[in-house]
């Protein structure tokens, strides 16, 4: 009697972490989680990021407060630059 392997997409929906790695195993979990929350929700999980930034009490506060004011600095910052170089080819062209 010959014993075949497992089919390959059965080893892939494991739920068991491989041997050693529970650590490694549960912060993919988490981070599965966390990516699944913004895809499906980006406006709820904005909402939730405000909340958490409010109250001031999450190592990520700071992150998220300059993400919030890095959303209105660099398209400012980028149109900047480009009326600056804008004007000055613009100069250098008919001047």
């Amino acid at each position: 009697m010959r014993l075949h392997p497992r089919p390959w997409f059965e080893s892939l929906s494991a739920t068991e972490p491989p041997n050693g790695a529970g650590d490694e195993f549960e912060a993919f979990k988490e981070l599965e989680a966390e990516a699944e929350r913004i895809v499906r929700g980006p406006h709820a999980e904005a909402q939730r990021l405000h909340r958490v930034a409010e109250e001031g009490e999450s190592g990520a506060t700071p992150f998220i407060e300059l993400g919030t004011v890095a959303r209105w600095v660099i398209p400012f910052v980028v149109l900047m630059v480009a009326l600056i170089l804008g004007v000055y080819f613009a100069a250098r062209h008919w001047g």
